[in-house]
């Protein structure tokens, strides 16, 4: 066994933890390697071994023990042949056992990460490349993938991820019939967005004869993670207050430039006429839903697709008449941002990647029982056919609601069906509707970035920035105050990490 290397690599605000990163061997796997010469299977890359055992850390984006997730890890035994042993930890905690583990160095040959911990992780060599896997697979040779997402996870020509479906993004959704009352088009232009907002806080839209409505509400000004700006866009627009990589391929801190500036000025110029909730630096994603639910708020930026369905069906309990629209991207904003892709990805640690890549990743895409069982999960347990037509049943964690996906979110999948999707012509027209939407008035945001000078600035520039922007907007600070504050702070930091990128 390889002697694990630790390194330290701190990511995002101070809640987030540092953690050490082990690039290569780990007790953890040794069952793996021992029981991994059950059977061999010839494909484009040669003799690949089949896995006995697979071992897999997931967060709350996967199906929860609560879920009856041992239905899907014994069909999946029944399909493959392969056990799946599973680690199932809490959403908000993740990140944290997840660097735990790479510590202490009982490492799951899978994890799930999202885009920046995919790069911090992939950065510091603690993921297997997938590249030869993927270029000599069947799933890649087959064509019904779409390849741009599968790209878009190259790091200095390595694959060290898969993902199994686009990140989706936020799209705006207003109440419909608050637009109604007050004799309201959905707006085209920022002009028009503003009016809208401002009609929403001084006109009594819900009625009840009260000043007690506001036009938006968000979790935040500006968000922790990629791509920062999502749950404000209108305001944001061309905006991206973070490093990032110029189509000339130099480097720069867009944080400094002009489109930051003009939108932090837009931010505090809004939030000064009363038009954006009071509470946004303190709200949780929960707090803003709520909010709407109860008819407080008149527009809020969220997850586009099954997201659409929940919240009106959760404002109608309170409000029978409600509607929501959701938004094409105003002129000024132009698209959307859609975030990279969390990935699946195969620690460094895996004595057998080629296996794991063939009977898990390809598994989950196979356009058939595979990405059946990944995406609906497990007949007469998550969803049931009878007379040929296909149904969702109630989510065993909550009986009260439809289970939706195991895994990959049918709506976001990128892999084609061989036959088709059992739910396209039943499913909701409002999931249908804002996915739609999104996916062709969007971008893939810029590619994260880390390194050694990175990793020591990440959290400090996160911590300043949040400050920085929540002085300007919600406080007494001007946009020239802030920024000549953020310039002192920051220029050192920035003009190391610029140079190490731009060398």
């Amino acid at each position: 066994m390889k002697l694990a290397t630790k390194k330290l690599f701190s990511l995002g605000l101070g809640g987030l933890l540092a953690f050490s990163m082990v690039g290569c061997g780990s007790s953890s796997t040794e069952s793996s390697t021992e029981n991994s010469t059950a059977s061999t299977d010839s494909t484009a890359t040669g003799e690949v071994t089949k896995p006995e055992k697979i071992t897999m850390m997931v967060n709350g984006t996967f199906l929860k023990p609560t879920q009856k997730q041992d239905t899907l890890v014994a069909k999946y035994k029944e399909l493959t042949g392969v056990d799946l042993e599973i680690t199932s930890i809490d959403h908000n905690s993740y990140n944290d056992q997840l660097a735990l583990a790479f510590a202490s160095g009982d490492v799951p040959d899978v994890v799930i990460l999202s885009a920046e911990y995919y790069s911090a992780y992939a950065s510091q060599g603690a993921l297997a490349d997938l590249s030869e896997y993927w270029k000599n697979s069947e799933t890649k040779a087959s064509g019904r993938m779409d390849e741009e997402y599968i790209d878009s996870l190259y790091i200095n020509d390595g694959l060290y991820g898969f993902a199994a479906q686009r990140g989706n993004g936020c799209i705006t959704y207003l109440r419909q019939d608050w637009l109604d009352k007050l004799g309201l088009s959905v707006p085209t232009t920022y002009d028009e967005y503003l009016n809208v907002l401002e009609a929403f806080t001084t006109q009594d839209p819900d009625g009840n004869g009260k000043n007690d409505t506001f036009g938006v509400t968000a979790a935040g000004i500006m968000t922790t993670d990629a791509p920062f700006t999502n749950y404000l866009p209108e305001f944001w627009q061309d905006a991206y207050p973070d490093v990032y990589q110029k189509e000339d391929g130099t480097w720069v801190d867009g944080f400094s430039e002009q489109a930051t500036i003009d939108a932090l000025q837009r931010l505090k110029d809004a939030y000064d006429l009363g038009i954006i909730d009071i509470e946004i630096t303190t709200n949780k994603t929960s707090s803003c839903r709520d909010k709407l639910y109860s008819s407080n708020v008149g527009a809020f930026t969220y997850w586009a697709g099954k997201w659409h369905m929940t919240l009106e069906e959760n404002i109608k309990a309170m409000t029978p008449e409600a509607e929501l629209v959701a938004l094409p991207p105003i002129a000024e904003l132009g698209q959307y941002t859609e975030r990279q892709s969390p990935v699946i990805a195969i620690t460094n640690t895996c004595e057998n990647p080629a296996g794991v890549f063939k009977y898990l990743f390809e598994t989950m895409v196979d356009g058939g029982e595979g990405q059946m069982l990944f995406s609906y999960g497990v007949e007469g347990t998550h969803y049931e056919i009878k007379d040929g037509a296909f149904s969702q049943l109630p989510d065993p964690e909550n009986p009260s609601n439809t289970f939706t996906s195991a895994y990959i979110d049918p709506v976001l999948a990128i892999s084609d069906w061989i036959d088709s999707d059992p739910l396209t012509d039943t499913r909701d027209e409002r999931i249908t509707t804002s996915s739609e939407l999104f996916s062709q008035n969007s971008k893939l945001a810029p590619v994260l970035v880390s390194n050694d000078t990175m990793a020591n600035y990440s959290a400090t520039l996160k911590d300043i920035r949040t400050v920085i922007v929540a002085e300007i907007v919600t406080g007494d600070m001007t946009v020239e105050e802030g920024m000549a504050s953020y310039h002192d702070q920051t220029d050192f930091m920035i003009e190391e990490i610029l140079a190490s990128l731009n060398a």
